[in-house]
C-alpha cells in the first residue's frame, strides 16, 4: 500500500512540476494555447513517468523503514511505548511556545529556521527522555492501591486477574502439564488454540506409528484437562493464515493475548523469550523442584543397570534423577547403600555421583 501511495505522490508532483515549467516556457500560455498544452501534455508524461519509477524505489525504501520501525516498536514493552508516545507529546507542546517565541528573533531566514528546529527538537528529546526515566517511579504511584496493606488487624489484598497461559503442542504431549494443573498451582485460564489441536490431529492421523502414538497421547491429555475442576481450560478458534507454523502462531497469540507460553520446545522457548514473552518451561520447573541432596549425605538405591564407565552402575530416584554408583557394575538388581561424592546439573537433569559404604562393600563383594 505504502509504495502505490508514493508512487501516485510522485506521478502528481510530477504533472505539477510539468505544468510550472509549461507555464514559465510559455508565460502567453493564453495566446499561445496550442504550443502551451502540447509542451504541458509533453512534461507531464516525462515528469509522470520518472515519478512513477522514483516513487517505487523511494516507497520500498519506506516499507523496508515502515518494518523495521514495526519491529523495533514490537520488541518495546507496552509501558516503555506509552511512556515514550507521552513524551513525545509533551515534548511538542511545551517546545511550541518556545519555538514561537525564538522565531520573533531577527535571523536569517535559513538559518534562523535551522536553529528554531534544533531548540524545538531538543526539548522533545529532553522531554521524552525524562519522562521515560520517570515511569517506573509513576507505574509505582498507579499500583499503589494493588499493594497488601493493613487494615484493622488483618491484610487484604485487592482482586487481581491471573495472566492466562497458552499450552502448545510439546507441552500437551508431554503430559505433566495436566498432573501441574491438577494440583492446583497454576493460576488463571489454560488457552489451547484451535491450530494446536489441528497438529495434534494431524499426528495422530500420522502413518508413522511414533508420530501416531505422540499425537494420540496429546489428545487424551486435552480430555484429561478439560475435565480438571481445579483449572479453567478455554478453546479458542483464533488463528493467523497469513503466518506460517504453529509456532509463529503462538508466539502472535501470545503477544496480541498479553499470555505466558507453556512449552517444552527449546526453540519456540528461545524465540517467544526474544520477542519478551513469558515463557514457562515444564522441564525447568521439573530441575527447579528435584529433590536436593548435598555431598556426604547417604542414600539408598536399588542399581538398575550397567553404566558406561568401567565399574559404574545406574540408580535413579523417584524423581527421575540419575544416580552413578562408583564401583557398581556388579550389583545389578542390588539395593545398597551409598554416599554421595558430587553432582553435575546439566539441561537435561541433574546427575549425582555416588560411592558404595564400606559395610556394602564388604557384604557383596566378600560374598562374591
Amino acid at each position: 500500500m505504502i509504495i502505490v501511495l508514493t508512487r501516485a505522490f510522485f506521478i502528481l508532483l510530477g504533472i505539477l512540476f510539468g505544468h510550472k515549467l509549461s507555464i514559465y516556457l510559455y508565460p502567453s500560455h493564453l495566446t499561445n494555447i496550442v504550443q502551451f498544452w502540447i509542451g504541458f501534455i509533453s512534461f507531464s508524461l516525462i515528469f509522470g513517468i520518472t515519478g512513477l519509477i522514483l516513487g517505487g524505489y523511494v516507497g520500498k525504501y519506506l516499507k523496508y523503514l515502515q518494518g523495521k520501525v514495526e519491529d523495533f516498536i514490537g520488541r518495546m514493552p507496552i509501558p516503555d511505548l506509552i511512556f515514550s508516545i507521552i513524551g513525545i507529546l509533551l515534548g511538542i507542546v511545551i517546545g511550541a511556545p518556545a519555538y514561537l517565541g525564538l522565531s520573533k528573533i531577527q535571523l536569517p531566514s535559513i538559518i534562523g529556521t535551522t536553529i528554531f528546529m534544533f531548540v524545538y527538537l531538543l526539548i522533545i528529546l529532553f522531554t521524552t527522555r525524562i519522562v521515560y526515566r520517570s515511569k517506573d517511579r509513576i507505574l509505582n504511584l498507579i499500583r499503589k492501591k494493588d499493594k497488601i496493606y493493613v487494615e484493622k488487624g488483618a491484610i487484604s489484598q485487592e482482586k487481581y486477574t491471573a495472566k492466562a497461559k497458552i499450552l502448545d503442542t510439546s507441552s500437551i504431549i508431554d503430559g505433566r502439564i495436566y498432573h501441574i494443573c491438577s494440583t492446583g498451582f497454576i493460576e488463571g485460564a489454560i488457552i489451547i488454540p484451535n491450530f494446536v489441536i489441528e497438529e495434534l490431529q494431524k499426528l495422530a492421523d500420522s502413518s508413522e506409528d511414533l508420530k501416531r502414538k505422540r499425537g494420540r497421547i496429546g489428545l487424551d491429555m486435552l480430555h484429561k484437562l478439560r475435565e480438571e475442576k481445579k483449572v479453567e481450560v478455554k478453546i479458542i478458534d483464533t488463528d493467523f493464515p497469513n503466518l506460517e507454523g504453529v509456532d509463529s502462531k503462538l508466539v502472535q497469540l501470545a503477544k496480541e493475548l498479553k499470555s505466558a507460553i507453556i512449552t517444552n520446545d527449546y526453540n519456540l522457548n528461545k524465540v517467544a523469550r526474544l520477542k519478551r514473552i513469558e515463557v514457562l518451561n515444564v522441564n525447568e520447573l521439573s530441575n527447579a523442584v528435584k529433590q536436593i541432596i548435598l555431598p556426604g549425605e547417604k542414600i539408598t538405591v536399588q542399581v538398575i543397570k550397567e553404566g558406561k564407565e568401567e565399574d559404574q552402575g545406574i540408580a535413579y530416584l523417584d524423581d527421575g534423577t540419575m544416580i552413578v554408583v562408583e564401583n557398581g557394575k556388579k550389583l545389578v538388581g542390588e539395593t545398597v547403600n551409598v554416599e554421595v561424592k558430587g553432582f553435575l546439573q546439566t539441561p537435561a537433569g541433574r546427575m549425582i555421583f555416588t560411592k558404595l559404604l564400606k559395610e556394602n562393600q564388604k557384604r557383596f563383594f566378600n560374598k562374591r
